[in-house]
C-alpha cells in the first residue's frame, strides 16, 4: 500500500465515483466528507488542500482532505474542511481502517508543520491518528470538544410538533408565520429553485449577517460560491421569508442522504423584524420540510446555542485537536500566534469599517 495526494479539482473529479463508493460503505461518513460536499467548498476554500490517498494496488482505499495555513514562518496544517464543516474526518473500507490510519499518521508526519489543527472531529480514526502523532516526536497541546443537537424525526409534522416540543416553544413556532401575514401585507415564503437560486442564497447570507455583522463581499463570496456549488450538486435546500423584496428570515441546509440527515447550516433575521420571531418561524419551516421529505434525523450541527434546545433532544461531541512540534520554534510562536491573530482582526475591522462592506 502507499499513499499518493490529489491536489486539483481535476484530479478530484476523476475519483468522485470511487469517492462516493467508498462513502455508502463508510459508516463513519457524514456529507462533510462527502465527494460533493468537499468538491463545493474546496473551490472557494483560502486554503492550499490536498487530499490523501491510500491505494491497495491501483484501487484507492481511504481518502483525508487536509489543508495548509498560516505563512512561512507558522506553519499550520489543518484537516480539509476546516473551517467551514462543522463535521470532519476521513473515508475509509472497514477492512483498511487500521492502516489508512498508520499510514496517514506516517505521512502527516513527515509534513512540514509547527501545527496540526484537527477541529469539529466526528470519526473516530481521527483521534487514533492523533494518538499515533502523540505517540511520535510531537505533542497534543489541547483537546476539547463541542455539544452538537439534533432530533430523531417522527413521520409527521403533527408529531413532532406534539413529542418534541415544549409547549411554549409550539405556540411560539407556530404562530409565526400567521404573524407575519398579518403585520406585513407583502409577505411570503418561498424556496430556491433553479430559477432563482442566487436570490435566495444572497438573502440567506444577507439576513445571517444582518444578525451576526460580518463582511458581505467575503460572505458572498465563501458562504454564497459554497452554497451556490452545493445547489448544484444536489446538496443545498434555501428557505426565505420575504417582505416585498426584502428578506426577513433565511435558513440553509445541507443534505445527508446516506445519514438521512437534514443538516441547518445557517440561519438568520433582520433585527428589524425581531418583534414578530422570524427566526422561530424559520427554523420550524426548515424542520417540517425535512419531515415531509421524508428524512429521519433533524441536525443542528455545530454547536449547542440555547435556541436549539428547544427543537432538538440528542446530543454528540465533536473533538477539537491542536498537535504542536516540539522545541523553541513551537513554543515561540504558540506565545506570538494570538497577538498576531488579534491585530490581524483589529486592522481587518478597521479596513471593513472603512469600506463600508459591513451589513
Amino acid at each position: 500500500m502507499d499513499v499518493t495526494r490529489i491536489s486539483t479539482l481535476a484530479e478530484l473529479d476523476a475519483h468522485r465515483e470511487r469517492w462516493e463508493t467508498l462513502e455508502r460503505l463508510d459508516r463513519h461518513a457524514t456529507v462533510f466528507t462527502s465527494w460533493r460536499w468537499l468538491r463545493a467548498y474546496l473551490p472557494v476554500s483560502k486554503r492550499r488542500w490536498s487530499v490523501l490517498v491510500l491505494r491497495d494496488g491501483s484501487e484507492p482505499v481511504a481518502y483525508l482532505p487536509v489543508a495548509y495555513g498560516g505563512w512561512l514562518l507558522d506553519r499550520e496544517l489543518f484537516l480539509g474542511g476546516n473551517p467551514r464543516a462543522d463535521y470532519t474526518g476521513m473515508i475509509a473500507l472497514a477492512a483498511h481502517e487500521p492502516r489508512a490510519v498508520a499510514e496517514f499518521a506516517a505521512a502527516l508526519a513527515r509534513e512540514r508543520w509547527d501545527g496540526f489543527n484537527a477541529c469539529d472531529v466526528r470519526d473516530p480514526r481521527i483521534e487514533a491518528i492523533v494518538e499515533l502523532l502523540a505517540g511520535d516526536r510531537f505533542s497534543v497541546c489541547s483537546a476539547d470538544a463541542t455539544r452538537c443537537l439534533s432530533v430523531a424525526l417522527p413521520p409527521t409534522w403533527d408529531e413532532y410538533v406534539a413529542t418534541k416540543m415544549s409547549a411554549k416553544t409550539r405556540v411560539n413556532t407556530l404562530r409565526v408565520e400567521r404573524r407575519l401575514a398579518e403585520a406585513l401585507p407583502n409577505f411570503r415564503i418561498s424556496e430556491a429553485t433553479a430559477a432563482d437560486v442566487d436570490a435566495h442564497i444572497e438573502a440567506v447570507v444577507r439576513v445571517h449577517l444582518k444578525r451576526w455583522r460580518g463582511n458581505i463581499a467575503s460572505a458572498r463570496t465563501g458562504f454564497g460560491g459554497m452554497f451556490r456549488n452545493a445547489f448544484d450538486l444536489g446538496l443545498l435546500r434555501a428557505f426565505v421569508y420575504w417582505d416585498g423584496d426584502t428578506p426577513v428570515a433565511g435558513a440553509a441546509a445541507f443534505l445527508d442522504e446516506l445519514q438521512s440527515s437534514f443538516g441547518l447550516y445557517m440561519i438568520g433575521f433582520d433585527e428589524a423584524y425581531a418583534k414578530l420571531s422570524p427566526g422561530k418561524g424559520i427554523v420550524g419551516r426548515a424542520i417540517r420540510a425535512a419531515i415531509e421529505s421524508g428524512y429521519k434525523r433533524f441536525d443542528f450541527l455545530r454547536g449547542d446555542e440555547p435556541f436549539k434546545q428547544n427543537y432538538a433532544d440528542e446530543v454528540t461531541l465533536t473533538r477539537h485537536f491542536r498537535v504542536t512540534t516540539p522545541g523553541l520554534r513551537s513554543s515561540a510562536l504558540s506565545f506570538a500566534r494570538p497577538k498576531l491573530q488579534a491585530l490581524k482582526t483589529a486592522v481587518a475591522n478597521v479596513m471593513y469599517r472603512r469600506s463600508g462592506k459591513t451589513v
